[in-house]
């Protein structure tokens, strides 16, 4: 089974970058110590915009001995002076690994910042070279004794384990967990805008990274928005009538491949992130003109219903057979766990249940709408400077 402590970040506009994935390392390597880098890969810890997460694999009968365990987290950092400067020495290797060799990673990286300013999405989590190099060890146990409290944090159990087990558990621990819960801080989206970066590498194939952000004309409950868009980016990356791998790929060969994805940043803001490669003889300017070409013809068609039907069919895996009782707990246990981890209540299966009959043809064509309007855009383009030309 797993048991997974979740920490909630506030935002705080002022925060160093890269202090919290700094306090993660620390904070996870003084709690259970050389354990942390066992080859058994039995434990974890990551750290996102919204919270800082720590999580412990093992038997079910153990799972007491575990929640202990993550809860040392809450303990001030103790470490001799020596395993601090190793550990901002190995978020330096991380940097290399991650970003330092992809230019990719560091392209989005920019466009994270410029795209999310001024909000808790905004800032790297991990920082540049000269950031990381810039982090303290006080300022670190600092920001952990802030922040690693009860009232942030959330425990997920995962596997086969019943609720007096839980309940043992966390009565173990004499932790007051029942504060009241953090919420993901509100997104206040910056002026329309169009930033394009430019990252020259001879030796990089050429490709385009879009993305936007839009703000919808009203509110959508964020489970039922985030489906909607998850249908929506299948009908979008056919090439079916209403698709844009018709127009990009098979008939105007404009794109060699390319990758889409929607995502709900909370009720009334959504991001669309769009990658792609030129086919040949295509310069990365004519491929970001036919995809915006191509994305507001989309819209202004809207998706046909013979598009939507045979897209919905294929969706039905999307849901898990509700009459399988172990599929569908499996499936609400993913679920639940990405929700709490992206602070959120999760909804129950009966509401999860209720949210398919309200994808339909009208909901999804208004989403479209939404996403060919003006807003905040940054691309890059990555490759040899002739291609951005």
């Amino acid at each position: 089974m797993q048991v997974i402590l979740r920490i909630a970040r506030p935002f705080d506009p002022d925060e160093q970058v890269g202090i919290a994935h700094y306090a993660e390392h620390l904070a996870w390597y003084a709690a259970i110590g050389e354990e942390a880098r066992g080859p058994d890969r039995h434990s974890g810890a990551w750290t996102s915009h919204r919270a800082i997460s720590y999580s412990l694999t093992g038997r079910s009968e153990d799972l007491a001995e575990m929640t202990a365990t993550l809860a040392r987290v809450f303990e001030p950092i103790n470490l001799p002076v020596r395993f601090a400067e190793e550990e901002r020495n190995i978020i330096q290797r991380e940097y290399n690994s991650v970003l330092g060799q992809s230019i990719s990673g560091r392209a989005e990286e920019a466009l994270f910042g410029v795209l999310h300013a001024g909000t808790q999405l905004g800032p790297s989590i991990i920082g540049t070279p000269e950031q990381i190099d810039a982090l303290e060890y006080d300022a670190a146990r600092a920001y952990h004794l802030a922040t690693h409290t009860p009232e942030n944090a959330a425990f997920i159990f995962r596997g086969d384990v019943g609720r007096l087990q839980v309940w043992r558990a966390l009565m173990g621990l004499q932790l007051d967990l029942t504060g009241e819960k953090p919420v993901p801080s509100g997104y206040n989206m910056g002026p329309d805008l169009v930033h394009l970066a430019e990252f020259p590498d001879p030796s990089a194939a050429p490709r385009m990274i879009w993305r936007q952000v839009v703000a919808l004309d009203a509110p959508v409950p964020f489970d039922l928005l985030q489906a909607q868009l998850d249908h929506l980016r299948a009908m979008l990356d056919t090439n079916l009538p209403g698709g844009l791998a018709g127009p990009l790929r098979f008939d105007a060969k404009l794109a060699r491949e390319f990758r889409l994805n929607l995502i709900a940043i909370d009720e009334q803001h959504v991001e669309l992130r769009f990658q792609a490669s030129p086919d040949a003889g295509v310069s990365l300017p004519d491929l970001r003109a036919a995809f915006e070409t191509v994305l507001a013809d989309s819209a202004a068609a809207g998706i046909p219903a013979p598009t939507y039907n045979r897209v919905m069919a294929r969706m039905e895996s999307y849901w898990p057979d509700w009459d399988d009782r172990n599929k569908a707990r499996r499936w609400v246990a993913d679920y639940t766990t990405a929700r709490v981890l992206a602070l959120r209540d999760p909804l129950s299966a009966r509401a999860l249940r209720q949210i398919k009959p309200q994808i339909t043809r009208d909901s999804l064509n208004a989403l479209l709408t939404n996403l060919s309007k003006a807003s905040r855009t940054a691309i890059a383009f990555i490759g040899p400077q002739e291609s951005f030309e």
